[in-house]
């Protein structure tokens, strides 16, 4: 069997929460691997249909699974193993809780910026240590049979665009910086390979499975995806430092979550007997905002993600991606009213998402 190495240089362009077993910041292998596997289902996914038992079984081959199952295939070591040159333990000792931005569902009417994106890790009762975004890089070795070189190499290209690891990555702490062995820069980023890579899907089919699978593209051949810059009087330049990306995204998290379809009507001690709009965005939405049939345990993560990118003259700019997919059916099937039109809800938050334009996010354009 011949055998491929990748070697790649990583670091983090925002604070990384990569908790161990005393939920402390270190460096570790297992989150690089689990985001390798997340981008891989993208890359494979179209190869098996979108069958997610074919598509279990393939993953469970390639990256290796502990128990034996029908569904899931035999048991087997990893073919896929990762080495980093080092376990250091994460330095950054708190997070500030950030600029404060506007949010009029607040007692105060303002929070601060890093607090609303990464609630929990700060802010929260027990001090966090983080993994600092101006620590040194440390390099990343992959080894595998040759077979799987190209799907590899493009899940790693997807993970270097779009990646990021740890607590309240979707909201872009633990963005990762990989360089090397043909890595593309965030600027490079164009629809036309994005469709090479067979990555695109059309939001309404992404909508019929309930999980991560593809790239929506909407019904204007656009992808769903946008880039954030910072405005510079008529012109767009990068942000001088991650903490004011982290602003900006805040803002536009806030905007949209707060826009009229997305207000709460009712709640309380009671709960929603129906799901509203606003719940798909993401589940938990808050303990007046309960959904009966859901409770407490109801778990349903944002679709929307956002990275934040390193450009090479070291500034700051952010991608903001949305990977749609369905309300899951453990969610669907424990209610008894209507569930609220997805295509929809997710139509008006690509509307919220074009309309900030003047905060410097533009839509990725699509293919010619």
């Amino acid at each position: 069997m011949t055998m491929q190495e990748l070697t790649y240089q990583v670091s983090f362009n925002t604070p990384a929460f990569l908790g161990n077993a005393e939920q402390q910041a270190q460096w570790r292998t297992p989150p690089f691997k689990a985001l390798l596997r997340q981008w891989w289902r993208v890359v494979k996914a179209p190869d098996v249909g979108y069958d997610h038992h074919k598509l279990l079984q393939l993953e469970n081959a390639l990256f290796g699974n502990a128990a034996d199952d029908a569904r899931a295939g035999p048991s087997g070591r990893s073919k896929v193993q990762l080495r980093l040159s080092s376990w250091e333990s994460g330095t950054l000792h708190g997070v500030a809780k950030g600029e404060m931005v506007k949010h009029e569902e607040v007692p105060s009417k303002q929070v601060g910026a890093n607090l609303y994106l990464g609630y929990g890790p700060i802010g929260g009762s027990a001090a966090r240590t983080a993994i600092d975004p101006k620590a040194p890089m440390l390099t990343l070795k992959l080894r595998f049979s040759a077979e799987f070189e190209s799907e590899i190499r493009i899940a790693m290209q997807l993970a270097h665009w779009f990646g990021s690891v740890g607590s309240r990555s979707r909201n872009g702490f633990g963005a990762v910086h990989f360089e090397g062995d043909g890595l593309l820069p965030a600027k490079d980023l164009k629809a036309e390979a994005l469709t090479a890579q067979r990555v695109l899907l059309a939001t309404s089919q992404c909508l019929c499975r309930e999980w991560p699978h593809a790239i929506g593209v909407d019904i204007e051949n656009t992808p769903t995806i946008w880039r954030l810059l910072k405005v510079e009087g008529n012109k767009l330049d990068g942000f001088g430092r991650w903490e004011d990306v982290m602003r900006v995204l805040a803002q536009i998290k806030i905007a949209v979550r707060t826009a009229p379809l997305f207000k709460f009507q009712g709640g309380g001690p009671a709960g929603h007997d129906t799901p509203q709009p606003r719940h798909l965005l993401s589940y938990p939405a808050g303990n007046s905002h309960s959904v009966n049939g859901w409770g407490k345990d109801g778990r349903m993560a944002n679709q929307v993600r956002f990275k934040v990118h390193r450009r090479l003259d070291g500034k700051f700019m952010a991608v903001i991606i949305h990977l749609p997919c369905s309300l899951p059916d453990k969610l669907a099937h424990a209610l008894k009213g209507v569930i609220p039109d997805q295509e929809k809800v997710w139509a008006e938050v690509h509307r919220l998402l074009d309309a900030q334009k003047s905060n410097g996010l533009i839509r990725l354009a699509g293919s010619q």
